[in-house]
């Protein structure tokens, strides 16, 4: 594989931390999209403040509506309808994969943390596995920026704010369209920073009686700013890497 210049991978590193560190001082976010009452929604709040304990209750509003059925994905089979204990399977399945996410970017982290069990929440699928492969890389890159920037979060609270469900009965995949907000705060500021109306669209399969994840679509700041770049997993390390070399002081008289 042909390595990129040095010179290269540097200004590329300080365009992507200027523009990083940019973001990171807007303390609050203004929302993209207004979340639907509770009356139409499923809207879980998971408050968490980081500590040897691993799960903070989950707690489910009232007003839980039947989803509609409405598709997002290109389907060459049927529509059909879940029953409500496999849209409570796949609920929790979504909710311990977020929960993980969370607990990779707090500080301190939960003993016995470790990022790559999110993979237990993975299907063995070809596309899953590449799917987990970059998801773990980013999640790394988020991990080693917040290290560096004081970031990571002290305290957190996520809502979840499951849509819709649409399942093909010929590939007996599952779609979930799942809205995300938060607030928390980070190590470097105690004012609560609110981030609102990120979609995930995540894909399911069922494999042994569990639900697997096939995928999770989503577009964030960081994966724009890596599919834009075209920079591959060696190339965004190695950039973390400079920029931490850049900016921590030499020990040396």
């Amino acid at each position: 594989m042909n390595k990129r210049p040095y010179f290269h991978i540097c200004l590329s590193s300080l365009f992507l931390l200027a523009v990083l560190i940019a973001c990171s001082k807007q303390t609050v976010i203004s929302p993209t999209e207004m979340p639907v009452s509770i009356s139409t929604s499923v809207l879980i709040p998971i408050t968490i403040t980081p500590s040897p304990l691993p799960i903070q209750p989950i707690i489910i509003l009232p007003g839980t509506p039947t989803p509609t059925t409405t598709p997002f994905f290109n389907s060459n089979g049927q529509v059909g309808l879940l029953p409500s204990e496999q849209q409570e399977e796949i609920k929790n399945v979504i909710q311990s994969y977020f929960e993980m996410r969370y607990q990779a970017f707090s500080f301190p982290q939960p003993d016995g943390f470790q990022l790559n069990k999110i993979g237990n929440l993975v299907s063995l699928e070809p596309d899953a596995r590449a799917f987990l492969d970059d998801e773990l890389a980013k999640l790394a890159l988020e991990i080693k920026y917040g290290e560096l920037n004081g970031s990571r979060y002290v305290s957190y609270k996520y809502f979840l704010d499951f849509r819709e469900f649409s399942f093909d009965t010929v590939s007996e995949l599952v779609s979930v369209l799942v809205i995300e907000d938060n607030e928390t705060t980070t190590k470097n500021s105690s004012l609560a920073s609110n981030m609102s109306g990120l979609k995930h669209v995540i894909i399911l399969h069922k494999e042994q009686d569990e639900w697997k994840i096939i995928s999770d679509y989503y577009n964030d700041f960081l994966w724009r700013t890596i599919r834009q770049k075209g920079e591959t997993k060696d190339d965004m390390l190695h950039m973390i890497s400079t920029i931490e070399a850049l900016i921590t002081p030499s020990s040396n008289p």
